[in-house]
Order: structure tokens, then C-alpha cells, then sequence
């Protein structure tokens, strides 16, 4: 849970634009979680925000050896917004579907959001702990893969460092990103996706540039989740611990120098 006075600390870190771009910026989502609505929850002007499962019955990555469940909004449920932002909790659970030990929580636009490009950033304070793997990515809409656009994966067991990759058909490249204990507080994590360049962002700094590949020119949609390792996983697997991945809000930006997308 986020405290008043924390959350008033993440609400006061606006999303740093890259430079010059402010004003070629146009906002076209943004979300404070003060209304957390999901599809298993409630819906929002007719449609559902977000989605609390990858796609219908696929609620963790096996292929990845996650230990994780992903469940619903409820009273028992990883979410919560007491205090305002959204948590997401993974803890230990017995009873889970194939064997998985821990609950956690999953949140996409698959069903409400998607676009070609854009300024995709999120304000967080992320987990510390063996097997905790907090994430905010983009998938495309069309439901291929790849490509995938990670703008920030943590291990739990290292909180001084994070990830930023692109995962393209003719491109798989993961870059570690030195950085602050990005446990002790709260960070904006953001990516600058044109049709020429990805462009990595740590609080409004360039981190890392990458060019876009052939086969990342079409809509995605966004991601954040909290998965939890198994062992054979790349964070290691859990101890037991719980991890809380604290969430300020979420914003999009469409870049006005572009054509407007066909629909």
C-alpha cells in the first residue's frame, strides 16, 4: 500500500519528456489508478482498461519457468489502492492452477489500448527480493511475437540495475542499465518509440538507443506485471518472501510530427 505521503511524492514526478519534444507530444492515455477498473472488476465508458490475464486462460509464462499465478481484482486479489496508485502484490499461495506457488497480478490495455508508436512511461517503486520480476512492456495488438518492446525488467535480487531490450525477428538485444536502489523510492521508466529509433529513458536521461526494427512498425499495446521465478528462471527462484511492485500512474503520448495512423 502507498502511503499519502509517498504518493504525493510519485504524483509530484511528471513524466520528464525527452528533450525538445514537449511540445510534438500530444497525451493520449493516462492513468492515476484512483478508479482502478478491470475486466474482472467493472468497466469504464462501455469497455473495459485493463486486463488482468495475458489473453483468456493465460495467466503465467511457463517457457520462462515463472512461478506465478496471475489472478483477478477482488477482495483477495495481488491489487490494491488504499492510500491511491495501484500495488501489486506476489505471495506465496497454495491451491494454484499447474502447480504455481505464488499469486501475483497482471494489468494490459490488450482490449482498450493500442498504437503505432509513441512515449510510453510509467512512474514506480519497484520490489526487492530473490525472484521478484516487476516489468512494463509492449506487446503488439495483433497477438505475433516477436516483436517485443521491454522498457524496464528488474531482478529483485539486485535493485541497483535494471533492463531495457528489444526482442525483433532480426534483432535480440537485452542491455543492462546501471541505476539508483530502485527499491528505496519512486522512478519514471520510459521509452521514445519512432519509426527510425527506440529511445530508453531513467527520470527524463537517455539510457540506451536501439534502432526500430522491420517488423515494429504496427500498433501495441502495454504491460505491467510482477512475475515471480521458479527455479531455471532468470531472477532465481523465490524464497518466500512477499514483493509489493507500486505503481504511480501509467501515460501514453502520440508523437504530432507523425501521420495520423490508418484506421
Amino acid at each position: 500500500m502507498l502511503t499519502a505521503q509517498t504518493l504525493a511524492l510519485a504524483m509530484a514526478l511528471t513524466a520528464p519528456l525527452p528533450p525538445g519534444q514537449a511540445g510534438n507530444l500530444r497525451p493520449v492515455f493516462s492513468d492515476d489508478f484512483s478508479h482502478f477498473v478491470s475486466a474482472a472488476t467493472g468497466r469504464l465508458d462501455g469497455r473495459a482498461v485493463w486486463q488482468s490475464e495475458f489473453k483468456p486462460g493465460l495467466r503465467t509464462l511457463g517457457n520462462n519457468h515463472e512461478a506465478e499465478w496471475y489472478e483477478d481484482a477482488g477482495p483477495h486479489g495481488p491489487f490494491s489502492t488504499q492510500g491511491g496508485g495501484l500495488t501489486i502484490t506476489a505471495r506465496p499461495a497454495s491451491h494454484l492452477p499447474q502447480g504455481m506457488s505464488y499469486s501475483s497480478g497482471l494489468i494490459t490495455t490488450r482490449q482498450s489500448f493500442s498504437q503505432t508508436y509513441g512515449y510510453f512511461a510509467i512512474c514506480a517503486q519497484l520490489p526487492h527480493g530473490a525472484g521478484m520480476w516487476p516489468a512494463f512492456w509492449l506487446l503488439p495488438a495483433d497477438g505475433s511475437w516477436p516483436p517485443e518492446i521491454d522498457v524496464m525488467e528488474m531482478l529483485g535480487n539486485d535493485p541497483t540495475d535494471y533492463y531495457a531490450s528489444v526482442h525483433a525477428a532480426g534483432l535480440d538485444k537485452v542491455t543492462k542499465i546501471p541505476a539508483p536502489d530502485l527499491s528505496a523510492g519512486f522512478h519514471v521508466f520510459a521509452v521514445s518509440w519512432r519509426p527510425d529509433k527506440i529511445r530508453y529513458y531513467l527520470d527524463g536521461v537517455q539510457v540506451n538507443e536501439v534502432n526500430t526494427q522491420a517488423d515494429m512498425h504496427k500498433p501495441m499495446y502495454m504491460l505491467a506485471n510482477l512475475a515471480v521465478g521458479g527455479p531455471g528462471s532468470w531472477p532465481g527462484p523465490a524464497d518466500g518472501e512477499t514483493g509489493r511492485y507500486k505503481i504511480a500512474w501509467i501515460k501514453a503520448w502520440q508523437f504530432r510530427d507523425l501521420p495520423a495512423p490508418r484506421p
